[in-house]
């Protein structure tokens, strides 16, 4: 398959198409945009430009007198196109100018909210870091009344082991948070129908005007609820260490699928 490629080249100023028929050329591809310049390269470009159309303003004279119709008409062209460059050259540059402006600007707002959010997480930081000194010492304080809580469930234990006869259990002393449970029972419920006035029950068919409602009583099974036992409160809370390795200040980490709990 045969492919028509064209690009422009303007490395002498001149816009010049070029057309290929054949096979499609690498050299040929149209390149990737170039990178937005600065206003300063923007400018140099412009500077150049101008010094360029100086030069060459110059050399005219001496061209009037001594070059042919051709020469000075390729002298013009060559003038007028580096004034394109040049008007274009400024033009750019202000408006680069206008965005690098812009850009300061959104960069100095953004900075300002950065810094703003920075100063507000290190005053956040040292509050943490006492926060977590006074931690370590409730959490040990906290242990320690646990402790206490966790002698007093064995003795408690211990006595409900080896109940005399006749005794009730001893009671947790805590909040209970357990749930003892309700055995099946029979539960009598009632269905509203709708029957004939001889007492039948009535069909689809039948004339709403003639019908009559009845309750209808029935036992229904209520399945019973397991009974859930206490929980101590020495054994549910985990209070961690401090620092990646500390061991725990009370209880164990529990795993949940290889997930710390």
């Amino acid at each position: 398959m045969h492919h028509v490629n064209i690009r422009y080249n303007n490395h002498d100023g001149n816009v010049a198409p070029f057309v290929a028929i054949g096979r499609s050329r690498p050299d040929l591809v149209q390149q990737a945009p170039l990178p937005p310049r600065t206003a300063e390269q923007i400018l140099a470009d412009r500077d150049a430009a101008q010094a360029e159309r100086e030069a060459l303003e110059a050399s005219r004279a001496d061209l009037l007198l001594t070059g042919g119709v051709n020469e000075i008409a390729t002298l013009d062209h060559r003038i007028a196109l580096t004034k394109v460059r040049q008007d274009q050259a400024e033009a750019q540059h202000a408006a680069a100018v206008i965005a690098e402006a812009r850009a300061r600007d959104e960069h100095d707002v953004e900075q300002a909210r950065r810094k703003a959010l920075r100063k507000a997480g290190l005053k956040a930081s040292a509050d943490a870091a006492k926060l977590a000194d006074r931690y370590a010492v409730m959490a040990k304080d906290m242990a320690a009344l646990l402790n206490q809580l966790r002698d007093h469930e064995r003795v408690i234990a211990e006595a409900n082991r080896n109940l005399p006869d006749d005794a009730e259990p001893v009671p947790p002393g805590e909040p209970h948070n357990g749930n003892p449970g309700t055995p099946s029972y029979l539960q009598t419920q009632y269905e509203v129908v709708r029957v004939n006035p001889d007492g039948s029950r009535a069909g689809i068919t039948n004339t709403p005007g003639k019908l009559v409602e009845k309750r209808i009583a029935k036992e229904v099974r209520i399945p019973a609820t397991p009974s859930i036992p206490h929980t101590p409160l020495s054994g549910r809370p985990y209070l961690p260490g401090l620092g990646p390795d500390a061991t725990p200040i009370w209880g164990v980490r529990q795993y949940v699928n290889g997930e710390a709990r």
